[in-house]
């Protein structure tokens, strides 16, 4: 895995998934949080738009109290059920994952949209957020 992984892909969102079960960071923020969260690239770069034979490509976690319990790639995005969906153009999640721009900064600058679920109920879990972006930071990312 020298190379790193394709974000996104599902050998990502995988990775992401084992990455945020090793993190006790995570798991203390999140131990009650209950709901799956799709997490939504639009604007893809053309190589990777291509692979896909789309402009946008997302995954879904299945998040469960600390635990993810699972991955899943959304083979169609405007079908796949979750619920929260994360929406953010590709050049934006680059930035959270890299650690430029924050979740709740992204979040409150509409750079990062609740395209479904609460708003509210996501900032009161920001510690859980912001784990989760510390944890795909140690995802081997490769970016287009």
């Amino acid at each position: 895995m020298s190379q790193g992984l394709l974000f996104p892909s599902k050998e990502w969102a995988e990775e992401f998934c084992k990455k945020l079960n090793e993190n006790p960071d995570y798991r203390n923020a999140a131990r009650t949080w209950e709901g799956s969260i799709m997490f939504l690239a639009t604007d893809l770069p053309p190589s990777i738009a291509e692979k896909y034979g789309r402009s946008m490509a997302g995954f879904v976690l299945d998040l469960y109290h600390g635990e993810c319990r699972g991955s899943q790639w959304a083979e169609n995005p405007e079908e796949a059920e979750a619920d929260y969906i994360l929406e953010a153009t590709y050049e934006n999640w680059k930035k959270v994952i890299s650690g430029q721009l924050g979740p709740i900064p992204a979040l409150m600058s509409r750079k990062l949209q609740v395209k479904k679920g609460s708003l509210a109920v996501l900032i009161r879990y920001s510690a859980a957020a912001l784990a989760m972006v510390k944890t795909a930071q140690k995802v081997p990312s490769v970016f287009r």
